[in-house]
Formats: C-alpha cells, sequence, structure tokens
C-alpha cells in the first residue's frame, strides 16, 4: 500500500530538527558527559564543551556584552525577567510596580501575567492595529512613575507581525524622559524572529531576549536568554549560569542549539527569499479560493521583501476559511498527511480555548473561529505548498456550512 503524502506546515509550534547538528552535539555530549560544575577531569570536560556552545551562540546572536544564560525553553527565558519582579516588590519599600505588555504576547508571557496580577503587580496591555502591529507611541503612553518592565514580543507567532522594538526602545527612552524616571527594563520575546529577521535592533534596544532551540531545527529543552545586565531571580539553587538559572546545564542541548543557531543565521538571506518565493505562491492560492481571508491581509510585492521592511514574516500566515471551524479544518488536513494548527501549540491544551491573539487585533469572531495558522521554513517546498492549497480548497468546499 502506497504511504500517505505528509506535508509539514506547523513550523511556529515546532522544527524538523536538523539530524547532522544533533548527531554532532549527541557525539561532543558523550565524549564529555561530565556535570560542568564537577571539579574532577570529566566535569572539566564538560565546563569546556559548555562554554564553547556558549561562545558559538553568542557569536551567531552577534552578541558582545551582558550574559547570554542557558534556560530550560524559551518560555523559562521569559520567565526569568517577569519573576523579577516579584522579587524587587518584596523588597523595601514594597511598593507595587507596573507592567507594560501587548496583548498578542505569546502565552508564556501572558498566563505569568495573570500570577503577577494577582500578586499585585498591575498591568497595562497594549493591543495591536488591525494588522497585529503595535504602536510605539502607545507603548510610551502606558509608561508610569511606577513602570518597572516592558514587554513585547519581537514576531508574533500567530500572524507573523513583526513589532517594531527598536522604536519602540526609544519612544519607552523619551517617556522616561518627560516622567523623569529610570527608563524600564524593556523584555523582547525572539523565539520566532530567530532566523526570521535581523535581530541588530532588538538586541541595540532590549534589555532582555528570550530565544529557542527548536524553533530553528535544534532540540527541544533548551532556551537562552540574553541579559545586558544581571538581574534579582526568584528561583534559586546551585548557583549554575551565573545564578541566573540554577540547575545541572544541558550541554548537549546548549551545543546543539548553539550549531543550529549557526546554520539558521549563517543562511538568514537565502532563506529568507525561500519564504517569500513560499508564500507568494500560497497567498496567491489562497486568494482564487472563494470566500477564504488572509488575516490580516498582506499587501505589497512580498517575493521582493528584504529582511527589515515589512510588516509580517513570509512564513507565518493567518487565514481564515468562514463557515468551517478552523479546528475541523486542521483535523481535515491532518487526515489528508498535511499538518497545520490553529494556532499556537501551547494554548491547544488548554481547558478554556479562544483566539486570544486574533481577538486582540479586532478580528470578527466568525473569522478568529475559522483560522488556521500556516508556517512554513527552509525545506518547505512549492510543491508542498501546490499540495496544501489543492487539498484545502477540496475540503473547504466539501464541508463549508
Amino acid at each position: 500500500m502506497e504511504l500517505q503524502k505528509r506535508i509539514y506546515l506547523d513550523w511556529a509550534a515546532t522544527s524538523p530538527p536538523d539530524r547532522s547538528v544533533l548527531e554532532t552535539a549527541l557525539t561532543r555530549y558523550c565524549e564529555a558527559f561530565g556535570n560542568p560544575s564537577s571539579r574532577h577531569w570529566a566535569g572539566s570536560e564538560a565546563a569546556r564543551l559548555l562554554d564553547e556552545a556558549r561562545s558559538l551562540l553568542a557569536s551567531a546572536l552577534a552578541v558582545h556584552d551582558g550574559r547570554l544564560v542557558f534556560t530550560g525553553s524559551g518560555t523559562e527565558a521569559d520567565h526569568i525577567p517577569l519573576l523579577s519582579l516579584l522579587r524587587r516588590q518584596m523588597q523595601p519599600p514594597h511598593k507595587p510596580l507596573h507592567l507594560v505588555m501587548s496583548a498578542i504576547e505569546h502565552d508564556a508571557l501572558d498566563c505569568l501575567a495573570g500570577v503577577l496580577e494577582k500578586a499585585g503587580i498591575s498591568i497595562t496591555r497594549v493591543r495591536p492595529g488591525p494588522d497585529g502591529c503595535i504602536n510605539p507611541s502607545e507603548i510610551a503612553a502606558s509608561i508610569r512613575k511606577d513602570t518597572a518592565l516592558v514587554a513585547v514580543m519581537a514576531v508574533n507567532n500567530e500572524t507573523g507581525a513583526i513589532q517594531d522594538t527598536a522604536s519602540i526602545g526609544k519612544a519607552m527612552a523619551a517617556a522616561s524622559r518627560e516622567l523623569r524616571i529610570r527608563t524600564p527594563w524593556f523584555h523582547v520575546d525572539a523565539v520566532q524572529a530567530l532566523g526570521r529577521i535581523p535581530l541588530e535592533g532588538i538586541l541595540t534596544h532590549a534589555d532582555s531576549v528570550a530565544f529557542s532551540a527548536h524553533k530553528i531545527q535544534g532540540p527541544k529543552g533548551i532556551g537562552a536568554l540574553w541579559l545586558r545586565q544581571d538581574v534579582d531571580v526568584l528561583a534559586c539553587g546551585g548557583g549554575q549560569e551565573g545564578g541566573i538559572r540554577s540547575g545541572t546545564q544541558n550541554t548537549m542541548g546548549a551545543l546543539a542549539f548553539a550549531l543550529a543557531a549557526q546554520k539558521a543565521l549563517s543562511a538568514g538571506p537565502a532563506r529568507h527569499e525561500h519564504a517569500c518565493l513560499l508564500e507568494k505562491r500560497l497567498l496567491e492560492g489562497l486568494r482564487n479560493i472563494n470566500g477564504v481571508v488572509i488575516v490580516p491581509e498582506r499587501s505589497g510585492s512580498q517575493d521582493r521583501a528584504t529582511p527589515g521592511d515589512r510588516r509580517h514574516v513570509p512564513g507565518i500566515i493567518s487565514v481564515a476559511f468562514p463557515g468551517l471551524g478552523g479546528e475541523t479544518m486542521v483535523r481535515a488536513l491532518s487526515d489528508r498527511g498535511i499538518a497545520v494548527s490553529t494556532g499556537s501549540a501551547c494554548s491547544s491544551n488548554k481547558k478554556k480555548k479562544g483566539r486570544r491573539i486574533l481577538d486582540a487585533m479586532g478580528v470578527p469572531e466568525e473569522l478568529s473561529f475559522s483560522a488556521i495558522r500556516i508556517s512554513t521554513g527552509p525545506v518547505t517546498t512549492l510543491e508542498d505548498i501546490d499540495f496544501f492549497l489543492e487539498e484545502a480548497e477540496a475540503i473547504y468546499r466539501k464541508l463549508k456550512t
């Protein structure tokens, strides 16, 4: 019996691992398997491997100052700066703090924000425009004298909207000068940005930036946090990673992350051109299916776009099939061997499901209910896109109510 054709279009959830990267990291790890904190030869070998991984990743990211901390995930990297607010609030004079964040942050930040609110930290959530982008002036207008931290993700994981973190950072500084306060800490979730857009503007204006390996064909269970300066952490332990993230380090994961980042970032321009080519074919095909709505709609010559000159990354697209539930479309496509999603894979585990990101953008309920996310990667082909379009149109015609 012929095997069913399988198409993976859910790269924003996770990426297929790069076998060569994992094999190299595994071989090196087996040769240096010790605990990096141990004071014997095995520990020293592991510590050298960890130092090598950190140096390689710092070079790939082009960070030359601050501290690069390995974490267990992108979620943990996001949590460390925000949880430092609790530590600050517990210290004299015990004054309540204020947090500003976009209303379209990943669940890693949005859920933690709810915890912080219960602990007495006030939060202002800034909604995006219909294009999914945050206006820097609205972030600036939300800053108060008690604002301690601002959090805005660089690339949205559902719509691909790029946030202008450089302009946000400048607007924050200007607003702080007017209030005569110290500029709040600026945290950026760059998990979806890594390998998709240039990082220079992010690293120049942010105080902390979160990354994750499994979005760039590295392994799951390893993330990284860049800090301009150290923070007062809430969790403590053995003091690893400069005391920022205690716990025995994942040396294999750290090396695999560094190697995957090197590969992804060195191929950045070529990968972007490929993503734009795929997006052009995908958008043209979707617009030819009667009734389909791109959310948000994209304009311009996408195939000629270059990194940094557009509002959305080419590899993440949200599209609605009105009259057909998004989850129904996902299951029907999966039955045909095509993997897409209705949004963040993390939020799919929640008992209460919704489309928080699209709702914050003001997308009508009919569209948000029927939306799916399509995300591509460097090994996605035009044939994959064509197969998806053919099957999606057939399903929509058959099941649309």
